[in-house]
């Protein structure tokens, strides 16, 4: 919809009610914007580490992270 999300950027979740719970939790939750993908449907992918979890530094170090589509994150 026209919003320019960058690496670094951070964003609030908002996954979709068909997510699983594990990914509902996370809702209204703020992250930060680590890699950004386009799969092989054309669709934007955002992974993600979220801000206020502890550990993240270390899921960031070891390349795991949680993937949103961009229509389910919103600008602060």
């Amino acid at each position: 919809d026209g919003r320019r999300v960058a690496l670094g950027d951070t964003i609030v979740l908002r996954p979709g009610v068909d997510r699983d719970p594990y990914d509902r939790i996370l809702d209204g939750r703020r992250a930060t914007v680590e890699r950004i993908y386009i799969d092989s449907d054309d669709r934007v992918q955002l992974a993600v580490t979220v801000d206020d979890v502890p550990g993240q530094d270390l899921l960031r170090d070891t390349g795991r992270y949680l993937f949103f589509f961009a229509h389910e994150v919103t600008l602060p």
